[in-house]
Order: C-alpha cells, then structure tokens, then sequence
C-alpha cells in the first residue's frame, strides 16, 4: 500500500492552511479605513466643509455620550430579567433626546458655521438619524463594528451625504485622533505666528525709532505719547484679583495664573472648583465696549438674583432645622459651606486662557464649566452668533440676556443646587428683566454715537 512521505506530506499541508487562509480573507468584509497619519488625508480632512465637520464632530459626540447611556440602560432592564416594551421606548427617548440636542456639543457650537450647518442637518434628517443610532444602540441586531461616520456622513450612502467617501470610511478613533492633530497644528501655527509678529516687533525700525514709538501706536494712528493703551503687558496675564464674599452675589475675576485652580480644580490644579459650577464671561472690553456693558450687566443680575435666592433657602431650611437635600448625584460639599455656583468674569484682552479650556475663544464668549464634568464645557452663544467678531458689529442686543444664562444652568449645570436655583429665578424674574430690558440704556449710548 502506497503511504506518502514527509516531504508529500508536508506539501499536503502547506496548500492546505493557504486555501484556508484564502476562504477567510474572502469571507471577510474588505475594510477600507484609511490610515490617519498620511499628509494627504490630513489635508483633505483639514479642508472638510462645515456640513462635512458637524456631522462627523455630532456622530463623535453621540458615539461618546449617547451610546454608554443606552448600553447602561440596557444592561440595568438585562439584570432585572425585564424587557418589555416600555423599556424600548425609554432606550428610544435617549436616542431621540440625544440627537435633537446634538448641536449644542461644545466642539460644534464653538463655531458659528459648524453649528448652523449642524442645525441645518438637523432640520432635514432629524427623523433619519434617530433611525439609525436607535438601530444601532437599542436594536438586538446591533454590530460593534458598525460604522456610523459612513452610514451618516458618506456621499454614496450616507444619510447627510456631505462627506467624501475616502473620509467617511474613517471610525470614531481615527476621527477623534485627526480632529486633536488639527487643533494641535492650529495652535502651533498660532504660537509661530505670534513669535514671527514678537520677532518682528523687536527689530528696530527705519529712520528715529524712539519718536516714532512715542507718536504712533500698533495700528499707525498718531496720539499721545502718555497713552499706554496698546503697551502690552509683559506676560499676558492680570495679578490675581480678591473673591468677593461667599453668597454675596458680586462677580469674581479670573485671570491667567489662578483660571485653573478657580475655574477647574481638582487634584491637578490645587483647588476645590471642581465641585463648584463655574460660568466665566470672556470678556473683550476694548474692541466690543457696549456688547461688554451690556454682558457684564447680564452676569451682575444672574449673580445677584441667584445668590439671593440661595440666602433664603438657607433661611427656610435653616428654621425647619434641617439640611439641604442634595441630588444624589451631586458632587461636592453640602450647600452653605462653599458656592454651588460662582460667576466670573476674565479680561480676554490682557489674559491667555491655559490651554485647552480657552482654546476656542477668539471674541466675547459665555462658557460653562460644570461641576464634576469640567472636561465638557458648555459654550453660551451670543445672539449675533459670533457673526459680530467679523462685521465689527458692537451691538449691546447681541449680548445674552438673563433668560439665556438661566436656560443654560438649569438645563447643563452638574449640580441640584444649581439647577434648582436658576429654576427658581426664571419663576420669580420679571419678564422684561429676564429678555435683557434693562439694556436700553446701552442701547441708546450706542445710538448716540
């Protein structure tokens, strides 16, 4: 009987663990996701459109956010050996809640044109991209390696169709590792920007350079010598300013050296703010005077109206003789013995924000920093919508009202206290107090001039 060899045998094999090796690449879907690091496609994604970037940022934050959420829900109705439908419409309004709110993501709202392209995608696919994240989150048919940036964004197959297909392969990995490169590219071109411009400055200039710095200020227009108005400081930042009382209701201010530890705080900033919702008005006085006026004044209402409102729930709870109750998720020490919210203001002219928590501030802005979620800031836009950074507009109706600073601390505070305590000023706020009418003087300044 004929019995093969080792040599024979060992052929046998070999062809065999190659035809295996073919029917596994053949059985398995191709995937075309790009590598992130090429120069190429770091251009092509630096050159997005807005729709493109709001919807790739809004699957990003959905993907973060929304997804853990129903996943925990899931897996809490999994335990309790519980399934019915009720459960499957509470998944849903996760969902839905999630991407109707989706353009108020930090990393969108930040830029005016990102977020109407957002609101825009909104407006005409509402109802599809609830579809699709509610499959993906709650549908027993769920797959971890689906890819939502080419089910919303791709041009081919999309919902949006507003993102080219070599950018659409992309996952949430290679997304967010590409969106950190161009913020960080950004940054640094800034920094060699303003190097050049230091550089510049320093090389002294033709014919007399002491009379010429004594009759001419940084934009040429010829004025006092004694006016120092565009000497810039040393090191872009104030020295530090005292807190007002706790629960006085005055406005602090922020500047660089202490913003961390006063605004963040946390182990790595050596301050307690963490647990402390912290709403910080940038401020840019000399290029926008009457929009500042108008915000400062905004802030000075909120602040004194919450405070108020804090002092006589102390005094109610106080003559119960009991403590405050807090929300059990709520962070922090118990009410009276530190602010459950502190309003601040910093001067954006003369102070740099340590990166990253100011990072996309380039004109008067409102940003929430809220309590045990400090690495999720929440941007308050302007009623112009930042278009009066371009315009030079310096209208004090841009500014947010009362009612708008309120809205963003009952929704998007992180603590009970907080949210309780703007509830409660909206109920109280006369009507025209709360839409900014006590801005009409502002108003009829700028008219005057």
């Amino acid at each position: 009987m004929f019995r093969p060899g080792p040599a024979l045998r060992a052929a046998t094999l070999v062809v065999l663990v190659a035809v295996a090796a073919a029917q596994i690449a053949t059985d398995t879907a191709p995937t075309s996701r790009a590598d992130p690091d090429t120069p190429r496609l770091r251009e092509r994604f630096a050159q997005r459109s807005a729709s493109c970037t709001a919807c790739q940022r809004a699957v990003c934050h959905l993907d973060e956010n929304m997804l853990p959420t129903v996943f925990d829900e899931r897996g809490k109705v999994e335990r309790l050996a519980s399934g019915t439908s009720s459960d499957f419409g509470r998944f849903g309004g996760i969902v839905e809640t999630s991407v109707s709110g989706m353009c108020g993501a930090q990393p969108i709202a930040a830029e005016p044109a990102t977020r109407k392209a957002c609101e825009k995608l909104l407006e005409q696919h509402e109802e599809q991209l609830v579809e699709k994240w509610y499959a993906t989150a709650v549908s027993e048919s769920f797959d971890s390696e689906t890819n939502m940036n080419w089910l919303l964004c791709s041009e081919s197959e999309g919902v949006a169709k507003v993102c080219p297909d070599e950018l659409a392969t992309l996952d949430v990995p290679s997304l967010v590792r590409l969106e950190t490169r161009r913020r960080w590219d950004q940054t640094r071109a800034r920094n060699d920007e303003a190097r050049r411009r230091s550089e510049n400055k320093n090389t002294p200039p033709r014919g007399n350079p002491q009379r010429k710095a004594q009759l001419f200020g940084q934009d040429g227009i010829k004025r006092d010598p004694k006016d120092t108005r565009d000497t810039a400081p040393k090191r872009m930042t104030q020295r530090p300013i005292p807190r007002p009382p706790v629960g006085s209701g005055g406005l602090e201010h922020f500047v660089s050296s202490d913003f961390a530890k006063r605004a963040i705080g946390g182990k790595g900033h050596a301050g307690d703010a963490d647990a402390t919702d912290v709403l910080v008005y940038f401020a840019f006085p000399r290029r926008n005077p009457f929009k500042h006026a108008a915000a400062l004044d905004t802030f000075q209402v909120v602040s004194n109206k919450v405070a108020k409102t804090t002092r006589v729930n102390k005094k109610r709870e106080k003559a119960k003789g009991g403590a405050a109750k807090s929300n059990s998720n709520s962070r922090g020490p118990p009410r009276g013995s530190k602010p459950t919210v502190v309003f601040a203001v910093l001067d954006a002219e003369r102070n740099e924000v340590p990166h990253p928590w100011g990072a996309s501030v380039d004109g008067p802005s409102v940003v929430l920093y809220p309590a045990g979620n400090k690495e999720k800031p929440r941007l308050l836009p302007f009623r112009d919508n930042g278009n009066g950074r371009d315009s030079g507009s310096d209208n004090p109706t841009d500014a947010p009202a009362p009612a708008d600073v309120l809205a963003l601390l009952q929704k998007r505070a992180g603590r009970f206290e907080t949210r309780d305590a703007a509830g409660v000023c909206f109920v109280q706020m006369d009507q025209r107090l709360l839409q900014g009418g006590n801005r009409d003087k502002f108003q009829l300044e700028n008219d005057e001039l």
